[in-house]
């Protein structure tokens, strides 16, 4: 995939992503992330604005990590695209960031 414009590039990952509204647990299925955020598929999603806290697994790293995202972008389903939301990282470790971007470039580095 190419990174069209943005600051980190963006790769596939698949898997059930935990994420909360407030107090409330909700579960989705993961579609692409990048080192800013993520795009998960749900049946209806938040408004965006909306603040979330994330509980994620990126393949090959030993935990899980939390961080908190807002909604930046909702999709309706169709034909062509899959419903979901598009989550910024608004606070994420260092760590848990430079992960995600070592996961995404080796994903891309398989791809090519």
């Amino acid at each position: 995939m190419r990174s069209s414009g943005r600051k980190y590039p963006r790769a596939p990952l698949s898997g059930s992503v935990r994420y909360y509204e407030w107090n409330e647990p909700l579960e989705a299925k993961a579609a692409e992330i990048s080192a800013s955020g993520i795009f998960l598929c749900t049946r209806a999603s938040l408004p965006e604005g909306s603040m979330l806290t994330l509980r994620l697994h990126i393949p090959g790293q030993l935990r899980p990590f939390t961080a908190l995202g807002k909604v930046v972008r909702t999709v309706r389903g169709g034909v062509v695209r899959t419903a979901g939301m598009g989550i910024q990282f608004v606070d994420i470790a260092a760590g848990d960031r430079k992960s995600i971007a070592e996961y995404v470039a080796r994903k891309l580095m398989h791809a090519a």
